[in-house]
């Protein structure tokens, strides 16, 4: 995946150019003002919405994105849920997962993600389908600490793939330009990186 937060369309084009068709983007509106632009809205693209999404721009994301990657409470899935039947779409969706333990990123804890998984499962969400898991890498130098917090998502994603029994659930994001190698060793089936095939921001 091509992330490509601040920066600006002719980027975009040239990533596309260049033969990405997977984009993501972290803030809502900046993502909605691009991909809708005039320029970007009618190229073959995908867009993952992967930064904390806020319950009152889901009707932005919901229209400009495939998949929202940034879940971790069931309310975000109501909202996103209520937004994508308005809008007659289908919305998949990862579960955020805080596997560095660190209190000031987004996710959900591995102890609450059972109750989570059962709140979703014990409702018809027809709108939004469960793909897979994501994690964010600790803030750290420390290799190991990051190789650690890449294992667990690997281990929860085999538990509840083989709990699920669900053929789609497929998708372990996990993995920036600083880190992406540690997460591919460690099962990452979607890297998001931004700087390396960018540039500096």
């Amino acid at each position: 995946m091509g992330v490509t937060k601040t920066f600006d369309v002719n980027y975009v084009l040239a990533g596309i150019k260049a033969g990405i068709t997977l984009f993501g983007e972290n803030r809502v509106l900046e993502a909605y003002n691009k991909y809708n632009s005039e320029i970007l809205k009618n190229e073959k693209l995908e867009l993952h919405i992967i930064g904390h999404l806020q319950r009152n721009k889901a009707k932005e994301s919901v229209y400009i994105a495939t998949t929202i990657q940034s879940v971790d409470k069931i309310e975000t899935i109501e909202a996103i849920q209520k937004e994508a039947e308005k809008q007659k779409k289908m919305i998949d969706f990862l579960i955020e997962v805080n596997t560095s333990k660190e209190a000031q990123k987004s996710g959900i804890s591995e102890n609450d993600l059972q109750k989570l998984l059962d709140q979703i499962l014990n409702r018809d969400f027809t709108n939004c389908n469960l793909r897979g898991v994501m994690t964010v890498g600790p803030l750290t130098d420390d290799k190991k600490k990051i190789r650690e917090s890449f294992a667990l998502l690997n281990k929860i994603y085999n538990k509840l793939k083989n709990e699920l029994k669900k053929s789609d659930f497929d998708t372990i994001s996990m993995g920036m330009s600083g880190d992406y190698d540690i997460a591919i060793e460690e099962g990452a089936n979607l890297i998001r990186i931004g700087s390396l095939i960018f540039g500096k921001r």
